[in-house]
């Protein structure tokens, strides 16, 4: 199953074992979906970072439970991931 979705075999535990306790479902949270891409920041995720007030946690939150929703569940970026693309990605200098 972990080959078939392109995750680590640890992935597939814990989506298992969050099921088991009564979790809201698997959303791929791992690999980028092509190879040698890279996740950027949408203006859906712009937005959702204005809403939230600048709270990563919270956008991933958001995109995480959005994702759930979708058959199938969509792809979220890691928490890493978003931080990383939000320093990135964003006009830091527009916005001060």
């Amino acid at each position: 199953m972990a080959e078939a979705l392109g995750v680590g075999e640890r992935a597939v535990w814990r989506w298992l074992a969050d099921a088991e306790r009564g979790g809201a479902g698997v959303v791929v949270t791992g690999p980028r979906e092509q190879a040698g891409t890279r996740f950027t920041v949408t203006p859906e995720v712009r937005h959702l970072f204005a809403l939230w007030k600048g709270n990563v946690a919270a956008v991933h939150r958001e995109l995480v439970a959005r994702a759930a929703r979708l058959s199938p569940p969509g792809y979220v970026p890691s928490l890493p991931t978003l931080h990383r693309a939000l320093r990135r990605d964003l006009d830091w200098v527009r916005i001060l």
